[in-house]
């Protein structure tokens, strides 16, 4: 089942991996640099972001499909975010513990599942290191969210900006390599 990255992440799709990759920063910057925003806002951000990562995903799999061994991932992976982006959208006024659960969650499972691209799909690669900090970072990140829903809130964001902020610069990083 291994491939290497240049098939996961191939020069075709690299365009797409760097606006994952930007979209990632950018939300990191914006939950970092402007803590007073309103749960509104934030979440507004988050759903643009999980659903710009979530569209990239889906784009990848069904380009791959069964051309690769990681296309039915790419698209669970996809489905799962593009979902959860919707359902912020049109479900705005939720509390803040609401909110902190499902980030939790989905940032737990996204470093999941960029593990598990580590260990499945990037056996062969030279980075496969950016896969496993990737994952980590998300674990780590995901863990603390969904353990401590009731923080204070400048906590939160500084764990999801710190998260996003890492991820989006390993994310850049892994295209850049791909591309060479």
């Amino acid at each position: 089942m291994s491939t290497n990255v240049k098939e996961y992440v191939d020069s075709h799709l690299w365009g797409l991996f760097v606006l994952q990759g930007l979209a990632t920063v950018l939300f990191g910057v914006v939950a970092l640099f402007f803590p007073g925003l309103d749960l509104a806002s934030l979440l507004l951000f988050f759903a643009v972001y999980v659903t710009v990562v979530g569209v990239v995903e889906l784009v990848h799999g069904f380009r791959d499909l069964g051309k690769s061994a990681s296309w039915w991932f790419s698209l669970v992976v996809g489905v799962v975010l593009v979902a959860a982006g919707v359902y912020l959208v049109r479900n705005p006024v939720m509390d803040m513990s609401e909110f902190l659960v499902l980030v939790g969650a989905l940032v737990l499972a996204k470093g999941v599942a960029d593990l598990y691209v580590a260990g499945f799909f990037t056996r062969d690669s030279d980075h496969r290191w950016l896969w496993v900090v990737s994952g980590v970072v998300g674990v780590v990140a995901g863990v603390l969210l969904w353990r401590y829903p009731v923080a204070a809130d400048l906590d939160f964001v500084w764990v999801l900006g710190t998260y996003a902020l890492v991820v989006g610069a390993v994310g850049l990083a892994q295209a850049v390599r791909a591309r060479e």
